[in-house]
């Protein structure tokens, strides 16, 4: 299917910035892929807010590091206005496809909540943590209503250990639990 009949990729194709120099065609094309399908997988509600531009996004692709880091997103502007950019790097394209959907629509779901800029954040070392913490948990809650936990559980059964699973999904029922109960 073009870019003229597929909105998705249209919008992906215009959003996506490859900044890695050696990043080979097979990568690239996996990249484009999979943030597509991330996309094609959300709520029409929030997949209006990017489509429609209500929210601001640049996914920029980076060379690795020595460190292997995850996926992750930086905002910036006025609340009305912010601009959030969602930052991976290359060797993010050899994760298996559900760890790295579940990763990106995670991040998704930080741009969906608008989540504010690091300097908006508690300045103390700890209410910081805590604060990220927090931002993190409500991402993956956002992520587990969409209806999207198998992704999301294979992104958190990959990167952490099972101990902090468990914690991350207890505290993600806890969320949801609250939701049910305000509602």
């Amino acid at each position: 299917m073009n870019t003229r009949s597929n909105p998705i990729a249209a919008y992906v194709k215009g959003i996506v910035s490859f900044k890695a120099p050696a990043i080979n065609r097979k990568a690239r094309s996996i990249f484009l892929e999979r943030i597509e399908k991330s996309f094609s997988l959300l709520p029409e509600e929030a997949l209006d807010l990017f489509l429609k531009g209500s929210r601001a996004l640049v996914v920029v692709v980076l060379a690795d590091t020595e460190l292997p880091l995850g996926m992750f997103t930086k905002s910036g502007g006025r609340a009305k206005a912010r601009k959030y950019t969602v930052l991976t790097y290359t060797e993010h394209a050899s994760w298996p496809e559900n760890r790295f959907i579940g990763s990106f629509v995670r991040e998704l779901a930080h741009v969906v909540a608008e989540r504010p800029p690091e300097d908006e954040w508690p300045v103390p070392r700890g209410e910081r943590a805590r604060f990220k913490e927090k931002l993190e948990h409500r991402a993956d809650a956002m992520v587990w209503r969409w209806g999207l936990r198998h992704y999301s559980m294979s992104y958190l059964a990959a990167t952490f250990p099972p101990h902090w699973v468990e914690r991350i999904v207890e505290e993600v029922a806890r969320i949801l639990l609250e939701e049910n109960l305000e509602n």
